[in-house]
């Protein structure tokens, strides 16, 4: 009689068990659903824990989802998962607090202490961060929202020249914000990157409008009369012809730069690590440069006021369109005169490692692309395998012409001194007694 109502005891409880894991599996389901109505509606997170479950060999078991994927813990001990739980559940209510614009300050900070970007560049990422929904919480933002959020930056027209915005502007908002999002995951601050898959459409334009040569000409003759009254920005668009420097290695030279009695100029740093370098400066434009340095402190700025206290890149784009019209020429930008630089320079016969070099880039890769035009480039590989394939010898007189024409007046000064101790070495005096 105790047998049979010990067996029925255990039925029950075995048919009891099961009945709670039915309902346990249909609450469950029902709360997976409404947690999907809701995450649909925008009024819940993708994110959801459940349990712990005990299972039956005396583990407990919590079920997380997120953005349909689920995944499941097992744990030893009841308040283990419990505690897992929570600190869970914890940490995604903080996450999710977080604005986009929060996020974005700290990630700005970030990226002048840790990578050292310029104020021209935080400048520009302050601007790209007021297009985003700075009152958003970060971890709510979704693809389809992204792509709507980036084909605004494709259509926006500007209201000033009436024109759509370039490529090259919202490829860069686009890639600001693929990095912020990834930074942000990095950081716990949300899990998923909705910009990931999001392509960048259309194609940069690649390269500036440059001048010709006889334009070329008349700027350098303009600029030249211009710095020869004092035009110090007239002087540092000579040297961005000269030299190839980019607008803000103009902009930061300091009295300290200017070296060697003002042969030479030192460009310790710039935008890449390559863009160190030491560079001669034209000896017609030595005296103009030593004019400007003998009165500076060392690090007082040389090509640019010194009480702006923001080096804004208008400053030299309008002072170099004022010399264009000037000059009577097309107007062209800073950069279009470096451009100008590598393009003169091949059609010269330099190499392209030398001008490469020259700009401050890893290889000449990066300046066939961006610099210089593509008949310099050619005329440069044609005039190099003319020389190669010529069974003439060069006319050594011509190259002596050459050689004689490329230095300047000092050098032709010590030159003649030289070759005059020279001869005089190998044509003794006449008071010497001849055997």
């Amino acid at each position: 009689m105790n047998r049979s109502l010990d067996t029925l005891v255990k039925q029950a409880k075995r048919t009891g068990k099961r009945v709670a894991q039915q309902l346990q599996r249909e609450k469950t389901a029902t709360l997976g659903k409404l947690c999907a109505e809701r995450e649909r509606a925008g009024e819940a997170p993708s994110f959801r824990v459940w349990g712990p479950y005990r299972e039956r060999d005396c583990r407990y078991r919590l079920k997380i989802a997120e953005h349909g994927v689920e995944k499941s813990l097992m744990f030893q001990s009841l308040d283990e998962a419990e505690a897992v739980k929570a600190d869970l559940l914890q940490r995604h209510s903080a996450t999710l607090r977080r604005t986009i614009g929060e996020v974005f300050d700290e990630w700005l900070a970030w990226c002048v202490e840790s990578r050292g970007i310029k104020p021209a560049t935080v400048y520009c990422y302050v601007q790209i961060s007021r297009r985003l929904p700075s009152s958003m919480q970060l971890g709510r933002m979704t693809e389809s929202e992204a792509r709507k959020l980036y084909q605004t930056q494709v259509d926006w027209v500007s209201p000033r020249t009436k024109k759509p915005a370039s490529a090259a502007t919202h490829h860069l908002f686009l890639r600001v914000v693929k990095n912020l999002w990834r930074w942000a995951i990095e950081r716990g601050f949300c899990h998923v990157n909705p910009w990931s898959k999001i392509a960048p459409v259309g194609r940069r334009a690649v390269g500036k409008l440059q001048l010709r040569i006889d334009e070329a000409r008349r700027f350098e003759a303009v600029a030249l009369k211009q710095a020869r009254r004092g035009d110090v920005p007239a002087l540092g668009a000579l040297l961005m012809i000269y030299l190839g420097l980019r607008q803000g290695e103009v902009v930061d030279r300091v009295a300290r730069d200017i070296d060697d009695n003002g042969r030479v100029l030192w460009v310790p740093s710039g935008k890449t690590k390559n863009a160190r370098r030491r560079l001669k400066i034209p000896e017609h434009l030595r005296p103009l440069v030593l004019s400007i340095v003998k009165d500076k402190e060392p690090d007082e700025l040389l090509f640019y006021p010194s009480h702006h206290q923001y080096r804004g890149r208008k400053y030299y784009v309008n002072h170099v369109k004022r010399l264009c019209r000037l000059a009577g020429v097309p107007e062209v930008v800073p950069h279009s005169l470096r451009g100008l630089h590598a393009t003169l320079a091949l059609e010269g016969g330099a190499t392209a490692d030398a001008v490469a070099k020259a700009l401050g880039h890893s290889s000449f890769a990066i300046t066939e692309q961006h610099y210089a035009s593509p008949s310099s480039i050619a005329n440069n590989r044609a005039s190099r395998v003319t020389a190669a394939l010529s069974a003439e010898r060069p006319n050594p007189t011509d190259q002596l012409d050459l050689l004689l024409k490329s230095m300047s007046g000092d050098e032709l000064s010590k030159l003649l001194s030289r070759l005059t101790e020279k001869l005089g070495q190998s044509h003794p005096s006449d008071d010497i007694e001849r055997p």
